[in-house]
């Protein structure tokens, strides 16, 4: 696992950034979706909110192939992520459920990841590097 580096951090906890989680199914096809319960917990996981996904919910069960898409304005980062795990009860659990609850919106569950890797994809001439 990487640490998140910090400015990729400041872009994942801001509200105003776009923040896609891509899956992959058992036959290989990609699925995005915009996920504004994108996190980092305090022990440098990224984490997402279960609220609508089903197709992602069950790619993550089938493959656990996921990537997390980040960018505002022409700043962007792609983290890859491994070893998937979803909880429905616990600390962070309640605390995302809250959070939702506060925007009218279900939370059925928590997946949590390791950071593999970090690539800045922002528009310039560092595009495509491997961060970390």
């Amino acid at each position: 696992m990487v640490t998140i580096p910090q400015e990729v951090l400041g872009l994942l906890g801001a509200k105003e950034t776009v923040k896609l989680l891509v899956t992959a199914s058992k036959d290989g096809q990609p699925h995005a979706i915009v996920c504004g319960s994108i996190f980092a917990t305090p022990d440098g996981k990224a984490g997402v909110g279960e609220v609508l996904m089903k197709r992602a919910s069950q790619n993550l069960k089938d493959t656990g192939k996921a990537a997390l898409s980040i960018t505002a304005g022409p700043k962007a980062y792609e983290l890859i992520l491994k070893n998937p795990a979803r909880a429905d009860s616990g600390p962070i659990f309640d605390d995302m459920k809250a959070k939702l609850a506060s925007m009218n919106l279900p939370c059925f569950a928590v997946w949590t990841f390791d950071v593999a890797e970090v690539w800045d994809e922002s528009a310039g001439p560092s595009a495509g590097t491997k961060i970390c």
